[in-house]
Formats: structure tokens, sequence, C-alpha cells
């Protein structure tokens, strides 16, 4: 048999690569929606998004959907355990507390079904939580589907969080990015403009955090804008650590307004007083080894 020509090789070698990583890193609910996610519960149209609702009646997930018609998750919430973390990228964001603790203020951009604030209500009882969500809808569904509403410790914000980062806060101790980080330009800029408008972006929310301050922010790693915002976060903050996550394409970043110097043994001994002092299911220590690889 005829041994195939270098070219030929060379691309079903790059066909095999991509299968293997899609099987790796892409989940099976952007290509199996109705097995993963369950049965359709709601779906509308907003001013910003196709939303759907999908789920069982007590584990629900809010989902937009692309042009294309695939269905990328936002948020998951079991009601009968509405303080568990169902979205494995948003457990490594709170890789955060190792960095800054207490985080008494806190501001999450982009609500979702409202896992994240659910999370922080119940396992960090004395943390204040602003959430800002510029989709009415968005916030509608998060009560009537996933319970998610405001009390006294949390409150939410109908708001483009542009406009919001651009007001005067009381400085938060933490700002959760769990919906964009570089802003809109228009089609005709180029990449330099659009990355000066990230940098731009970046200093406002460094502006609004305390002086320890920290920013948790959630990137796809095989997107081509990847590189460059990481670059940008870079430059803005003295600190920036990017985390895998595991069975995902996604990397969570944090960066903190303060240089952290730790020996490891210092990173793992605040890991090891926070996974006893806590209690609430993150495995500290293992996001510090993450760090060390």
């Amino acid at each position: 048999m005829k041994s195939p020509s270098p070219a030929r090789a060379a691309s079903l070698i790059c066909v095999l690569s991509a299968v293997l990583f899609a099987i790796l890193y892409i989940p099976k609910s952007a290509y199996l929606p109705r097995a993963s996610y369950g049965q359709l519960l709601h779906e509308e149209t907003s001013a910003f998004s196709r939303i759907r609702v999908r789920g069982t009646e007590s584990k629900r997930h809010l989902l937009f959907v692309a042009d294309s018609g695939t269905e990328q998750l936002q948020s998951t919430i079991d009601l009968n355990e509405p303080g568990e973390l169902q979205v494995a990228y948003t457990k490594t964001l709170f890789a955060s507390l190792l960095f800054h603790r207490p985080q008494n203020r806190v501001l999450l951009i982009g609500l979702g079904g409202g896992g994240m604030v659910r999370f922080v209500d119940q396992n960090l009882p004395d943390t204040v939580i602003e959430a800002v969500e510029i989709d009415p809808a968005v916030v509608r569904l998060a009560a009537e589907y996933f319970e998610t509403r405001e009390n006294d410790q949390v409150v939410i914000h109908t708001e483009d969080a542009f406009v919001f980062l651009q007001q005067e806060h009381q400085p938060f101790d933490a700002i959760y990015l769990d919906a964009f980080l570089r802003p809109s330009v228009d089609k005709e800029t180029d990449g330099k403009t659009a990355r000066l408008k990230t940098v731009e972006f970046l200093e406002t929310m460094r502006d609004q955090l305390t002086e320890q301050g920290v920013l948790a922010c959630n990137l796809i790693s095989y997107r081509s804008t990847t590189p460059g915002d990481l670059e940008s976060l870079r430059e803005v903050f003295p600190t920036v650590e990017v985390f895998g996550v595991p069975g995902t394409g996604n990397l969570a970043v944090i960066a903190s307004r303060k240089e952290i110097e730790r020996t490891p043994e210092e990173w793992l001994q605040v890991a090891k007083s926070l996974e006893t002092e806590l209690a609430i299911g993150l495995p500290f220590s293992d996001f510090v080894r993450e760090m060390q690889d």
C-alpha cells in the first residue's frame, strides 16, 4: 500500500488533533444539550440574548443560544443545594480567597442564574454582594427559576456594567467577572484599539478595589483574544495567576492589586487554613499546587 504524502499525513494529524481536543475540552453539553441539561422549561428572546432554561424540578440550567443554535451554559443551580457551586470554573474563581480574605464586599459582573451569588450568600454570610446584570430578562428568570433574589446581603443592579463601574462606589474586596473582559468596539477598529480599551476597562475595575483587592475572571483558553487579554491583565495588575480548569477550556485568572510574594510553603499554609476555617468544599491546596506546577 502506498504511503500517504507528507501533506496528507499532516492534514490527518490536524484532524485527529482537533477531534482529540473536542473530546478532552469541549463539554458534551455543546453538542448534546438535551442529554446534558434536561427538558426545556422556558425560552424567550430578550433585547440582548436568546435564553433557555432547562432542567428538572430541582436542578436548573440557564443557557444562551448562539446564532448557530448551540446552547451555551451560563449557570447551574441545584435548588436542594443552592450554596454548592455546580460549574467547574466558578469553583476555581474562588481561588481568589487565597489572595485576599476576608472579602467583606464583592461585586459580581454578570448574574446568570445566580450560582455564584447563592454560593457567597450561603457560605460567606458576612459578605455583602452586589451583582450587575444588563438584561432584565435574566434578572427575572434568575428569580423565577433559580430563586436568586435580593435580600439583606444581596443587591442586584439591572444596569450596563460599563456604566456602573464609571460611578463611585464603596471599594470592593473582590470583583468576579463572569460576563466579558474585552469591551465591544466598532468592527472597523483594529486589534490594538481593542486591547487598549481592555486595559482601560481593567484600570476602571482596579480603581474600584480596596488596596489589597482582587479581580477574578473567566477566560477561554482557545480563543484568539486570550493571550492579549492576559497581557493586558499583567499590564494593569502586579500579581496575576492563571489556573487551568480540568476537563474544560476555561482559565480562571486571579489578579491582585497588591504584589503578593509568598514561598510555596506559605501559599500551602494559607490554603490549609482556608480549608479548615471556611469548610466550604473548595480544594485550596489543589489550587496552590496548580500555581506551582
